[in-house]
């Protein structure tokens, strides 16, 4: 009698925990899927933000084979004034020139080869300056630099084949 009263109790204990298990599924089911919904907006705009950034880097579809490199030299060693910093004191950076790569395979290459580079570059030049006169001595970085100018170039000449850009002797104090 025993053997079969705990035959019922597991069975019947066996049979609520299953209706219990199946409420449980058919209500966390719908929350879990617009959870992840959530999530999947979240990282697709997270991607959005982080492909705007592969924007400045050009098109990444090339070698380096593929670049032609031309280079700006300053007739002498050119001082320009930093943004007033958090000493309050003026600084400046020196550089001696620059190095602008471009994709000899992108679709408008034609309009920024060796000899085009040569006649703009004074546009070039002063797309640098600018930006490096924009920041002080506390914020400033050859990197932050380089990334700078290359999207303002890319921005301004409306293009992805100029992929690079390169500082001669920058320093900064």
């Amino acid at each position: 009698m025993k053997k079969n009263i705990f035959s019922v109790i597991i069975t019947v204990l066996t049979v609520v925990n299953v209706v219990l298990t199946a409420i449980m599924f058919f209500i966390m089911v719908p929350t879990f899927n617009k959870t992840n919904n959530l999530i999947t907006q979240v990282a697709s705009v997270l991607n959005l933000e982080l492909d705007g950034d592969s924007d400045a880097k050009g098109d990444a579809d090339y070698k380096i084979s593929d670049l032609e490199d031309t280079t700006v030299s300053f007739d002498s060693q050119q001082t320009i004034n930093l943004k007033t910093g958090s000493d309050n004191s003026q600084h400046y950076a020196m550089l001696s020139g620059y190095t602008i790569s471009v994709n000899k395979k992108a679709d408008d290459y034609k309009d920024f080869a060796t000899d085009k580079v040569t006649e703009k570059s004074s546009v070039y030049t002063d797309i640098v300056r600018s930006v490096i006169q924009s920041h002080s001595k506390d914020d400033i970085s050859e990197e932050l630099v380089k990334k700078e100018a290359l999207q303002q170039i890319q921005k301004k000449f409306n293009t992805k084949a100029i992929v690079g850009i390169t500082l001669t002797n920058f320093m900064y104090q």
